[in-house]
């Protein structure tokens, strides 16, 4: 039996994994515990993805925190080594919320990874293991790129070597302001690469910029491009923070990221780190989003401005994918920025919300 396991399994990029696997797989094995409730709320529950997956008739769900060892354990011992992929799409996403929570942000996304990794080798250990990573492993790194303020966003000087194609795996870590968030990404990260090199584990590491789609609970404090569609379906007013409404980020389908980690498991390569995001061709600052799906949609976007930016929030950032693409070159994003807006669009005009008065 060829099975899949999936962390995360009720969340953007965990659901999609589920849905575009199954076909591929005899069984899919999801282990999700709802936690995302208890940072976002309601509002960012992933109820309404669990119902979806469960709904895919090769799935098998597990209601287990990834903290819990002997839960984890309990699943990846009972499927052997039968499992052939685990996806660890699991993870705390917010940076606001790692400032007031870092013990249990590090918990979950630091030693969570570490004990799926851990159970992984122990008892499926021939399996293929993709960490999906995060930009906000740099912190603010890259605002120590030579910017340009222009009427809608901020842009890198086009002599630098990052300009045309964007950020590649070459940048520094070190010298870096960043939020506990990327704190905890990081040691999952360095943790996935050494379980690679040291260990022969055939581990990949995915850094990921802004990554979205229908399966994404957009709230404030994470996933702003569904949390801008969500809240302009609304009529609610979206809140820009800091940077004059210009930073700049890529953005990639949630069904574009997970054909990517497919091509890596038929090839794996131990202990690389990729960059996966949208790349130029799909970037846009948060000023440059809303006039665009304004246009598409003819909705209007009523927003806030906070002056303040976020701790370590950069002012831009596109993901340079050409490592992966080099590596992989059967796979190359498929859905566009107007693809995506208009797909969160529909989804969201057809989900039936209580809004909150006030």
């Amino acid at each position: 039996m060829d099975i899949a396991v999936v962390t995360g399994s009720a969340g953007l990029v965990g659901g999609e994994a589920v849905r575009r696997f199954a076909p591929r797989f005899d069984l899919v094995v999801g282990l999700d515990n709802g936690m995302r409730q208890e940072f976002f709320g309601p509002a960012g529950s992933v109820a309404r993805g669990l119902a979806e997956v469960r709904r895919v008739e090769n799935y098998r769900h597990h209601s287990v925190d990834v903290r819990d060892r002997a839960a984890v354990d309990g699943v990846l011992r009972t499927l052997g080594a039968d499992v052939r992929l685990v996806v660890h799409a699991a993870g705390q996403p917010s940076r606001a919320w790692s400032a007031r929570q870092p013990l249990v942000d590090f918990a979950v996304n630091a030693v969570g990874a570490l004990t799926v990794l851990d159970s992984v080798r122990r008892h499926c250990g021939e399996a293929v293991f993709a960490l999906v990573s995060a930009a906000q492993v740099y912190g603010d790194v890259p605002d120590a790129l030579p910017l340009v303020e222009t009427a809608t966003r901020w842009e890198l000087d086009p002599a630098h070597p990052f300009h045309e194609h964007g950020v590649d795996e070459s940048i520094r870590l070190d010298r870096a302001d960043r939020a506990f968030l990327g704190v905890s990404k990081l040691s999952a990260d360095l943790a996935a690469q050494e379980h690679g090199r040291q260990l022969g584990m055939k581990v990949g590491v995915f850094r990921c910029g802004s990554v979205t789609g229908p399966g994404q609970a957009g709230v404030p404090e994470h996933g702003f491009v569904s949390h801008l569609v969500r809240s302009a379906v609304r009529g609610a007013p979206y809140p820009v923070v800091g940077h004059g409404g210009k930073q700049v980020r890529d953005v990639l389908d949630a069904r574009d990221l997970v054909d990517a980690l497919w091509e890596f498991s038929l090839d794996p390569r131990p202990g690389e780190v990729y960059h996966l995001g949208g790349g130029r061709e799909r970037a846009a600052s948060v000023l440059e989003l809303i006039a665009r799906y304004e246009h598409l949609t003819g909705v209007e976007v009523r927003f806030d401005y906070s002056p303040r930016p976020r701790f370590a929030d950069p002012r831009w950032w596109i993901s340079d994918t050409r490592k992966f693409r080099r590596d992989y070159p059967g796979w190359s994003p498929a859905h566009d920025l107007d693809d995506v807006l208009s797909t969160l669009h529909r989804h969201w005009s057809g989900v039936q919300e209580v809004v909150a008065p006030g």
